[in-house]
């Protein structure tokens, strides 16, 4: 347990609906109250910044910022001023798109952060040798899992075999209608494949997009986000788990994957790459056929894959546990 007695304010973009920030946000949330740690949450994205939210920042010891991008926007329009230790825990898109396209917009608000927290070591190297920060200020903290379980037996999955789902919020960088063509390929072996996309609606021309192949075919289905308490019967539904992300900070989505016990396959990417060793413990497509013959194998050669859910699994148990994650946060907080 921890001796310290902190106080932290946690912004959050999202919370309350279910994406990848609000699953981040609750998962170091639940392990910082097992710390005895007193957090108070706020969704700026969602919730209004009322004198009671501004009050607990005032009385907190530290502050947590995740997702620099969308923060930095957010306060410049609401005239925040942050007047504690603040720590900053970037999102994929602050580092894949948010900073190379604007980077003056950022500086200032890194820069004077106590610490900034990346997921993974390509994430770092970007910070530093491409922009400029100090090597000191930057610091790698892998993703780990939590998920916790209710009954999850109302859901109405679709029936099929396989079952290949894609956990993503329909965002143009997610990508989610990119497996079409090898999931199409591969009913020639398999007629009665059931494709799922799930996530959050969150753009309106690719939930359309989403919504034409749902009509034109039979056996693409969406269903918009569930509860994070029932994802863990979503991933035990499914055959197989992918990513087609263009860029990825660190999927959460691919880590459950693992720790449920299901094989993956994600598009290469850095964010993928961090997690995925090829062959290994899942695994990396660079093109659509690729990624048909990633299905294929993963579907047909049960030894295969089973020795990559072995591995996934084991890859998870020791690089991506919420206790050291937590620590590792703790440790900051604490300096």
């Amino acid at each position: 347990m921890n001796d310290c007695e902190l106080q932290v304010f946690f912004f959050t973009p999202y919370y309350h609906q279910n994406r990848g920030n609000s699953t981040t946000a609750r998962r170091i949330e639940h392990g910082l109250v097992k710390e005895n740690i007193e957090v108070f949450v706020y969704a700026y994205e969602e919730e209004e910044f009322t004198p009671e939210v501004q009050q607990q920042m005032k009385t907190a010891d530290v502050i947590h910022i995740l997702q620099f991008a969308r923060f930095a926007r957010w306060s410049l329009n609401h005239s925040v001023t942050l007047n504690k230790p603040y720590i900053i825990t970037s999102g994929g898109t602050d580092i894949n798109h948010s900073i190379k396209e604007n980077a003056q917009t950022y500086v200032s608000l890194l820069t004077k952060a106590k610490a900034v927290t990346v997921f993974t070591d390509q994430a770092k190297e970007s910070l530093v040798n491409d922009f400029g920060f100090s090597d000191d200020l930057i610091h790698v903290i892998p993703q780990s899992v939590y998920l916790p379980e209710k009954d999850g037996s109302n859901l109405k999955l679709p029936f099929g075999y396989p079952k290949i789902l894609l956990p993503a919020g329909l965002r143009p960088v997610k990508d989610v209608l990119y497996a079409l063509p090898a999931i199409n390929r591969l009913r020639v072996d398999y007629p009665d494949i059931a494709f799922l996309i799930l996530g959050a609606n969150l753009d309106k021309n690719v939930y359309d997009q989403v919504q034409r192949a749902v009509n034109c075919y039979h056996w693409v289905h969406y269903m918009e986000e569930v509860d994070l308490s029932k994802m863990k019967a979503v991933y035990n539904w499914a055959d197989v788990v992918i990513n087609t992300s263009i860029s990825e900070g660190q999927p959460t989505s691919l880590l459950e994957a693992m720790i449920e016990k299901r094989p993956v396959a994600a598009k290469e990417n850095d964010g993928n790459l961090s997690i995925i060793k090829h062959r290994v413990n899942g695994l990396i497509f660079r093109d659509i056929n690729e990624l048909y013959d990633s299905l294929k194998q993963l579907v047909s050669d049960k030894a295969f894959s089973q020795k990559l859910i072995n591995n996934g699994y084991k890859t998870v148990r020791e690089n991506h546990t919420i206790e050291q994650e937590i620590k590792s946060y703790i440790t900051l907080y604490s300096q």
